[in-house]
This record gives structure tokens, sequence and C-alpha cells, in this order.
């Protein structure tokens, strides 16, 4: 459809579409929709027409239908974590819908051990409500998760909490219920049944959840999504190893991982783990002992938990190079302690030297907690990259990436640039490694409303510095390339890894076909996975 009509439908739609949602869920408001346009890391060079939010499926799906037959292209967005352009505009005729008013929990079924939601809600609601019942999704969510949302985790993919046994969100979904570009409400798995359907089981005939699973809401709006449960663990215990090298930290953790003996085994190098001290003092540690306290298995327990890391302060991480932290679950004690035994000697084999054990603790005892990292310790800008490697590739790439910052350290310092790294092991055959960078910029609306008022009152303001927010852009750019020639794998593709270019040549016409079945006119997120830009 032609721009000029597009501008003559303009009203119509939004009249229609505020009689369907309500006045105040049709956005219009140019600070708003910049708002909802900028990711934490791309400003919007297209802002969004105007912004939407659905109240439930029936609402999404008539909204999405709507707005398409009109001819603007729409653009899912989940509680806007992405660093990746994943709800980035790349046209300006482009409908953003904000998905986080279809947030209920519909249903936990403890019989057949799933629970289904809607996909605006929050890993942290999700977490709390199925805690409460002694269950718990295999994967429950990122560090993000106080805004965070399941749709948007399935739609980018996501590990952490749980991930070393587990693997990343994907692997936890069941079912789900998509909304695609007409306005069509499709079913996956055995809920797609018309007898008497049921979203126990994935896999009856082709696995048409994993199609839209990592999609990058490239080929649809998922509305419903049904995730396994687990019951949550008996027994917890915590490990953390200081080791020399990475040579020698890498080789514990992918040990752990391949006898999937820990729920998480993530290390930080010297430089994050340095940095990690400076966000916060003893104080705010202090401020989660509760948490930790109810976390225990019993209450003295974890008072005593909370006792320890009271008087370890932050000397725990003193001496500390490499740092591995690790979280074990088990049926109960011994089985609880006989995977703690291992872990440790795999550590010891490795050169490990065990450390307290307080960071796993605390991060488990409050796993969502406000994002008040989105900026570094002194209001720096943050943005990671990442990429996801077989065990036996991590040393090369790490070879890699000493070269890549050796060959270009004028570029990083002469923009002040401070980087290190985050890995964590995913089920028993890949690893992430995580560059995390930090530089001296102003900050974006999504930074001053998503950080806390009072942490952020107290963060140094910069000014504007696009000449390093460009070295940025392109050392992200650059390292997007080598992990691409690496073999790598990524979550978050959104419109900035290299999706597209590593792809087979019948595999991306498999891509393109689906694409055009399901949305022939590349209206929904037009540029994610490289389609349609």
């Amino acid at each position: 459809m032609a721009q000029a009509e597009i501008g003559d439908n303009r009203a119509t739609v939004i009249g229609d579409l505020r009689a369907l949602l309500g006045q105040e869920h049709v956005i219009t408001d140019e600070k708003e929709r910049e708002f909802f346009s900028t990711d934490v890391f791309y400003k919007a060079d297209e802002v969004a027409e105007f912004v939407i939010a659905p109240g439930n499926k029936n609402e999404l799906a008539q909204a999405i239908g709507m707005t398409t037959r009109a001819g603007f292209a729409v653009v899912p967005r989940g509680g806007g974590m992405s660093y990746t352009g994943g709800y980035r505009p790349i046209r300006g005729d482009t409908v953003i819908v904000d998905m986080r008013r279809l947030d209920r929990i519909v249903e936990i079924n403890e019989e057949d051990m799933y629970v289904t939601v809607e996909c605006g809600v929050t890993w942290k609601k999700l977490y709390e409500a199925l805690k409460e019942r002694g269950l718990r999704t295999p994967y429950f969510g990122p560090f993000s998760g106080m805004y965070a949302t399941v749709g948007g985790a399935l739609s980018q993919n996501s590990i952490f909490f749980g991930s070393s046994i587990h693997g990343s969100a994907a692997e936890a979904a069941l079912s789900l219920e998509v909304v695609l570009a007409d306005g069509t409400v499709l079913k996956t798995g055995s809920a797609a049944s018309v007898h008497n359907p049921s979203p126990f089981f994935r896999t009856y005939g082709p696995d048409l959840t994993g199609l839209f699973l990592g999609d990058t809401g490239a080929l649809g709006f998922k509305i419903q999504a049904t995730l396994r449960l687990i019951p949550f663990p008996a027994e917890q215990r915590f490990a953390s190893f200081s080791f020399d090298t990475d040579k020698q930290m890498f080789g514990a953790m992918t040990q752990i991982a391949r006898e999937r003996l820990a729920e998480e085994c993530y290390g930080f190098d010297p430089f994050l783990l340095g940095l990690r001290l400076k966000f916060e003092g003893l104080a705010q540690d202090i401020k989660s002992l509760a948490a930790v306290a109810k976390s225990g298995k019993t209450l003295i327990g974890g008072l005593r938990d909370a006792a320890k890391i009271a008087v370890a302060g932050r000397r725990f991480m003193e001496g500390v190079n490499y740092g591995m932290h690790t979280v074990i679950e088990g049926r109960d004690a011994a089985d609880a302690e006989s995977a703690l035994r291992r872990v440790r000697a795999i550590a010891s084999e490795n050169g490990g030297r065990e450390i307290e054990n307080s960071l796993p603790k605390l991060v488990r005892a409050n796993p969502f907690l406000p994002t008040n990292r989105l900026l570094g310790p002194e209001g720096e800008r943050w943005v990671p990259v990442h990429v996801i490697l077989p065990h036996s590739r991590v040393a090369a790439m790490l070879e890699a990436l000493d070269a890549y910052f050796n060959a270009n350290a004028q570029l990083v310092e002469e923009n002040n640039i401070q980087w290190g790294y985050l890995t964590s092991t995913i089920g028993t055959s890949a690893t992430l490694i995580e560059p995390t960078f930090f530089w001296p910029d102003s900050h974006y609306q999504i930074h001053e409303r998503f950080i806390e008022d009072a942490h952020y009152a107290k963060l140094k303001k910069f000014p504007e510095n696009l000449k390093a927010r460009n070295a940025m852009a392109k050392i992200r750019g650059d390292l997007a390339d080598l992990f691409m020639a690496h073999g790598g794998a990524h979550l978050q593709i959104g419109k900035m890894y290299r999706y597209r270019e590593s792809r087979d040549p019948a595999t991306w016409k498999l891509i393109e076909g689906i694409k055009a079945l399901l949305d022939p006119s590349g209206a929904v997120n037009p540029g994610s996975l490289g389609l349609g830009s």
C-alpha cells in the first residue's frame, strides 16, 4: 500500500482501534512512541506511528488484522529488555504492539505438570505463583525477569536460571497460541486437536511449536504459551571457586555441564567480577539477607546462611581471578551433597580454589532484582553481545577475542570503552560467552524508567557521545561477523546478528517460504531474522 494511502488510513484506523481497545490503549504521544521504539542500545531511526496495548487475545487478534489490512507493519514488544533491535521499527508505517496487558496465568495443572500463561506475564510473576505450590518451570527466567516477559523470552530465546541443566526458554515450551498477520489464531502441539484438546504434548506431528520459538517475533504474535513444570527443589547447595586462568575455569565448567551437576554454572572474568562489587556495597547485600533466610530449607539454616554472608562482606572476592559459581539442586540432602562433592572434585582437578559462596546464594535468593544494571556503576552506558558455542570451540573463540581487541586497542582506549565477560553453560553441549561493554554516553528513556529512582538519582549523567556509541556499534558488528565465522549461535537475534547470512541456502529458502505463507505482505516485524530487510 502506498504511503499516501496509509496516511489517509491513519485517523480511521486509530479511531477503530480506540473503539476496540479503549482510548488510553492507543498511544500517539511522540515521547511515548519514541520510548516504545528504542531499546537498550538502539535509538529509533524510525519512530512507530502509534502504539497499541490489547488486553486479551480477542482484542489482539482483531487489532492485528485491522492494522495490517490498513497497510501498517506490526511489531510485538514485551518487557522492552532487547539490545539487538528486536522491536525497533525499520519502517515509518509501523505500529508497536505492547503485549504487557496480556499477563494472566491461565492454568496451573499440577496433575499433568504444565502451566499455561498469556505471553505478557513476567517471569517474576510466574515464578512466585508457581513457588507457592512447590512448582517451577525447568528454565525459570533471565536476570531481567522483573520486566522480561514469557513471550519475549520465547520469541528471542533466553537463558540463565535453570539453564545449565534444562537449557533455554524454548526447551521448556509445550504449546503456543499465535496470532498471524491477518488476525488468524494458530494453535500448536496437542492443543491444536479439534477433539478434546489439551496442551500437554509438543511433538504430535511436525514441531510447529518450535517453528515460532526464537523467531524474534518475525512469524507471528504469541498470545499464550504452555510450559513444562517440575517440582521445586527440596534441597539447594551453592559453591564458588577461583581459578588462575580462563582455561582452568572453562575446563571445570564444561565438565560440570557434561555431567549435569548444576542448575546454574556461570563465571566472570576479573574485570566483570570486580565491576559487580562496585554496583552496590554490603548494605545492599544485607537487604537481601531476609530473602536468603526465607530461601533456606529451615529458618535457622537460612539465617545461618545470612550470617555467613554478613560476616564475609565483600572479602569473599578478594584475590579472586576467574570466578565460577554453581547452584546445585537435589531430590533430598544426599542427592544434593553427592552432586556438590563431584563439583568440588572437578573444580579441584582443574586448579580451582573454593571461596565463599555468597554470590550464588544472593542471586538465587533474589533472582529477579530491579534492573539497575542497565547502566554501569557510575552511570556508564551498558550493552552486551554474546555467542553460543560447543565446549570444544571455546578456547579458539577466546583466542580470537583476544586477537580482535589487541588489534583494536586504540579504538577501545580512545573511546574509554571498558569490557569483560560473563559465561554460562547451557545444557550438556553448549557454552555462552557474553562480552559486556561500558562507555560514557547519555541515557535513553528506557534507562530512566526501568532503573529505580533512588539508584538512578545517584548515577552520573554523561553528555551524548556519538563517537563512542558509533565505536560500540562497529565493535558489535565486527564481533557478530567473528562469531558467525566460528559457527556460533545466538539468542535474541533481533536485527543485529547475521542469521540470514549464516544460513545454508536450502534452509534460508525454507524460512522465506514459511514467512511468505504466514505473512505474505511482510507486515510482521520487518527486518527481524533478516527477513524483509
